[in-house]
Parts: C-alpha cells; sequence; structure tokens
C-alpha cells in the first residue's frame, strides 16, 4: 500500500513540475543555446492523501538549436524535502523528487512549435525511492504583446496527463528575459491536482 501512494505522489509532483520549463525554448536558432530557472509553488492535492499543502520546486531548462525548425529541450526539476503523515500508512520522512525532461521540439513557425520526448523521474522517501517514464506530445505559443512584452502558452498531453501554462515575459535586455506565470494540472485517473503561480529568468546564448 506503501508503493502504492509512492507511485500517485511520484505521479503529481513528476507531471505537475516538469512538463516543461518557464518559457518554451523557440528562440533557439541553429546552433543557440537558451538556459532558464523558473520557482513555483504549486498547491497539490492527491486524492489518497488530500491535500498536500503548497509544494516549492526549482526548475532548470535548457534548449539547442538543431537547425532554424529543431531543438533539443531539456528540463530538470528538483523539489525541496518535505515530511509527510498518513494516517492508514504512517510517516513518510525526507520526501523529494528530481526528473529530468528530454524532447525534441518542431518549429511550425516562428510563434509555434511541437514537441515529443520522455520524462525520467525518481521520488525518494523513507530511505527508499520508485522511478517512472512516460513518453509526451505537447505544442507552445509565443507571441510579441509589445516591444519588451511577451506571452506564451504551453500545452503537455500524455496517457495520464493534461497539463498547461500561460503567462507574460520582460525582455530585459537582448538576451535576457524575466517571465511569471500560472499553471494548471489535472490528471483525472489518478485524482491528482495542482495550480499556482512561478517566475524565472531566462538567458540566451
Amino acid at each position: 500500500m506503501k508503493k502504492l501512494i509512492l507511485t500517485t505522489m511520484l505521479a503529481s509532483l513528476t507531471l505537475v513540475g516538469t512538463a516543461f520549463a518557464s518559457v518554451p525554448g523557440m528562440d533557439a536558432a541553429a546552433g543557440q543555446g537558451q538556459i532558464g530557472y523558473s520557482y513555483n509553488k504549486l498547491d497539490t492535492s492527491v486524492g489518497t492523501l488530500g491535500d498536500l499543502g503548497s509544494l516549492k520546486n526549482n526548475n532548470f531548462e535548457g534548449a539547442y538549436g538543431l537547425s532554424e525548425k529543431f531543438a533539443v529541450t531539456g528540463d530538470y526539476l528538483n523539489s525541496e524535502s518535505n515530511n509527510y503523515y498518513s494516517t492508514g500508512n504512517g510517516y513518510y520522512n525526507d520526501l523529494s523528487l528530481n526528473s529530468t525532461e528530454i524532447g525534441l521540439q518542431y518549429k511550425l513557425n516562428k510563434n509555434v512549435a511541437v514537441s515529443v520526448g520522455n520524462v525520467k523521474s525518481e521520488l525518494k522517501a523513507n530511505s527508499d525511492s520508485i522511478s517512472t517514464n512516460e513518453m509526451f506530445a505537447g505544442i507552445a505559443y509565443k507571441g510579441a504583446i509589445s516591444n519588451k512584452v511577451g506571452s506564451y502558452a504551453s500545452y503537455i498531453r500524455s496517457e495520464n496527463v493534461q497539463d498547461w501554462k500561460a503567462g507574460l515575459t520582460y525582455d530585459v535586455g537582448s538576451n535576457i528575459t524575466l517571465d511569471t506565470g500560472y499553471r494548471s494540472f489535472d490528471n483525472n485517473d489518478l485524482g491528482i491536482k495542482a495550480d499556482g503561480m512561478g517566475f524565472g529568468a531566462n538567458y540566451k546564448f
């Protein structure tokens, strides 16, 4: 039973935190790279455990342009360690998550891109760990509102998950962008719901 609950929590934390990076890496032309960091607080609940509270997540992302159309994307999530208590299963000490996403992105035009990839994540608790792998497909949009302000949105669909995000960016320099956004996550099969705000910074080189 403990293994089942750990699996459910892993799916929740993994898919909330790692489906995509802070801002879609659509500006990486051939031979260019983009790296970014985002901090998110997501109010998360799981059907079997109830409310897990507001989870703090550090999210690192990168993209490298293979050509004018194709880019390799990567995303790494590392959550804080927390202790949880389940009435039926006792304590989960030092519960933490690390997750890695690798994808291939294809730019349809300057504003829209599609992607496919794989997410591998690990959940640790009580000196034990479990891991999962899941294929995903996604679509992303990025556009300009003004000379310095832009907008973005992403949608991820896998076998069990629908995950979307939308936000605004602000150019503080030719290669540096700040962003803030809202994310909503839902997994009907596992009874998982999460949503919250985040902010980050991105650098293109």
